[in-house]
């Protein structure tokens, strides 16, 4: 990595999550460069190129048509996502969004249709799959080491994030709530080690229609709350994934669990997450990372491959075409609940990332 010319980015977006993107990419400049940042509110514009650099785009178009800008980066908010991205593809710009993909079927597949016949790259989020842990459970699965998975458990249990987030109430609106906004890291994580989804069901609820910001304003959630998916995969795997944003539960990790024991991450999205197997002749042990991981999460890593993509032609990692098959999960398990938890099938389809190891 590093042997070219740094990948040329612009950030559409500087609002909670830009900071910890910022952070990141500053620390390879060999491999991506932020030559400049856009936001609705140029205060946040200011704020974020005062810490980073670069320059301060008076509109989404001026940046755009700078045709220095080789990749956006687009971190607005969720509503945005499609429309941000659809713009920047049509401008020429590779792009790598954040999650979700967009907050409808049609979108998803418009801007993944986008990309490939613009011949750019489609790069999204979550790409926490490629952490060390993760990639360690991965290796874990496809090794044998439990025999064949026959069934999966995920949670995504990320209590009231009005308690810590200084905009929540866009995230309990139709659109996003939990299942997009965090269920996406389990879902995500899931497919990249068991595939395509077949078909799902869901359960849904409002358990708590009235919150209230830090500073005290009230507003009401418009979707559901406490979200229970179950998956039935191409494979004929089974899984069932819990995404809320609701209870302090001590429950956030995935198991795996096969013929011969269980594997066992204790986070879905931390690249240092523990993993455990258990086979059926001993107790918990403690699984070597395949190597040393990343404390937390690397907010660049998905910007860094895709600049590896395109700079020296290696496989993309983090696509389109898994988020949007994500997309259609998420907005499938939300469509069953509404549905007596119908089962509703899964028309999208997505090629299994490479392994990084």
């Amino acid at each position: 990595m590093g042997q070219y010319k740094p990948l040329q980015v612009a950030i559409v977006g500087c609002g909670n999550i830009s900071r910890a993107y910022g952070a990141s990419l500053s620390k390879r400049p060999d491999q991506v460069e932020v030559i400049g940042a856009y936001d609705l509110d140029q205060d946040k514009a200011t704020s974020y190129v005062s810490e980073f650099g670069g320059q301060i785009y008076p509109s989404l178009e001026a940046l755009l048509d700078d045709e220095k800008v080789e990749a956006v980066v687009n971190l607005t908010i969720h509503t945005a996502h499609a429309e941000v991205t659809a713009a920047a593809l049509n401008a020429g710009k590779h792009v790598h969004v954040e999650k979700p993909l967009a907050t409808n079927r049609e979108d998803g597949q418009m801007v993944v249709d986008l990309a490939e016949a613009k011949g750019l790259r489609l790069s999204a989020s979550p790409f926490t799959f490629l952490g060390e842990g993760q990639q360690t459970v991965l290796k874990a699965v496809q090794s044998g080491l439990v025999g064949p998975i026959l069934t999966a458990y995920a949670e995504m249990n990320w209590a009231r994030i009005e308690r810590w987030h200084p905009n929540p109430a866009p995230f309990y609106q139709k659109g996003v709530g939990p299942m997009l906004d965090v269920g996406v890291y389990a879902l995500t994580f899931l497919t990249s080690v068991l595939g395509v989804v077949k078909n799902v069901q869901g359960y849904a609820q409002i358990c708590q229609p009235q919150r209230k910001t830090k500073a005290g304003q009230a507003y009401q959630v418009t979707t559901p709350d406490q979200i229970t998916g179950f998956l039935h995969f191409e494979s004929g795997i089974t899984a069932r994934l819990t995404a809320s944003f609701l209870g302090f539960s001590k429950q956030v990790g995935v198991e795996f669990h096969g013929r011969n024991g269980s594997i066992y991450i204790s986070s879905s999205h931390d690249f240092d997450a523990i993993v455990e197997v258990h086979t059926l002749d001993d107790e918990w042990k403690t699984i070597p990372y395949i190597a040393t991981p990343f404390r937390g999460v690397e907010w660049g890593r998905a910007v860094f491959q895709l600049a590896d993509s395109i700079r020296m032609g290696v496989p993309q990692r983090c696509t389109g075409q898994q988020a949007n098959h994500v997309l259609e999960i998420c907005l499938s398990i939300l469509d069953s609940a509404e549905e007596n938890s119908a089962l509703i099938p899964i028309k999208s389809t997505f090629e299994l990332p490479i392994p990084a190891y």
